[in-house]
């Protein structure tokens, strides 16, 4: 190995143990680490990307807070996108992206969701789990929107509170989270809505993680395996997950569940496909 890849190699490997720290340490990880987290989250954001490939063939495509990148991957690939940019602001993840799930097709870079600085450009853009994350929602979307071609389409997805705004909500990292409606009528100041989907979690849990030592050895063999055997610059697309039944589904929302026990005896997350004005 040459000195530069194996100095990429122990970055990613040191990125590694760090979200492991986290995931053991404070039961918590708000970036997706592909192999480094629960089953339960890893199946929920692989199934988010699997639903975006279905929209990226041979189009160009931002994937705005795309953290490590392997989403970027899965819509390069197994989508068949013409082209990927995927922005993050965090450079570490930039850089862990670039070395781990990189591929000819896909650019990353480190940028700021609230100001892409962006026109015209993209046919799609996709965002997972961001806009709660961000002070100024309202400076994100209308950087979406000045990033997208025209008729360019959004996909985008956010938890689903069991108020209209929250803005103090459980998890410390979020800034604001919305109800079902209400998040879809700010989005409808931008966008004209196309179709909303929902991932929402059984009412009564089927999936216990883990103990912690257990879960443990299992991502030491994985560093031990990555030690050893050190991954190509380009990673598959997909992995093995557990069968889908035992996680969050996606479908598309018609109806189907009460919108008064959406955010509250249905939790999960909603994620709506919208076309510009």
């Amino acid at each position: 190995m040459e000195k530069e890849d194996l100095t990429e190699e122990v970055f990613c490997l040191n990125f590694e143990l760090n979200t492991l720290a986290a995931q053991l340490l404070r039961q918590s990880s708000e970036r997706w680490v592909p192999g480094f987290l629960y089953d339960k989250t890893e199946y929920s954001h692989t199934e988010r990307y699997k639903l975006a490939c279905h929209y990226t063939p041979g189009k160009k495509v931002i994937d705005i807070a795309c953290g490590v990148g392997k989403g970027c991957n899965m819509m390069a690939t197994t989508g068949l996108a013409e082209s990927i940019y995927g922005a993050d602001i965090q450079a570490d993840a930039i850089r862990y992206a670039k070395w781990r799930y990189g591929a000819g097709n896909i650019h990353f870079g480190v940028n700021n969701a609230e100001a892409l600085g962006i026109d015209s450009a993209f046919d799609i853009a996709v965002s997972f789990e961001t806009i709660e994350h961000l002070p100024d929602y309202r400076k994100f979307l209308i950087s979406v929107r000045s990033a997208l071609n025209s008729g360019g389409l959004f996909l985008v997805s956010t938890p689903i509170s069991s108020l209209p705004v929250d803005t103090a909500p459980v998890n410390p990292y979020h800034v604001q989270e919305w109800g079902f409606y209400r998040f879809q009528e700010i989005l409808s100041e931008f966008f004209d809505i196309e179709k909303v989907y929902v991932q929402l979690y059984p009412p009564v849990p089927v999936y216990q993680p883990a103990p912690k030592t257990v879960f443990l050895q299992r991502m030491i063999n994985k560093l031990k395996n990555k030690l050893s055997n050190p991954p190509a610059a380009v990673s598959p697309a997909h992995q093995v997950l557990l069968p889908a039944g035992n996680f969050s589904a996606i479908e598309e929302y018609k109806g189907q569940y009460p919108v008064e026990e959406l955010g509250v005896a249905r939790q999960g997350y909603q994620i709506v496909l919208a076309k510009l004005k």
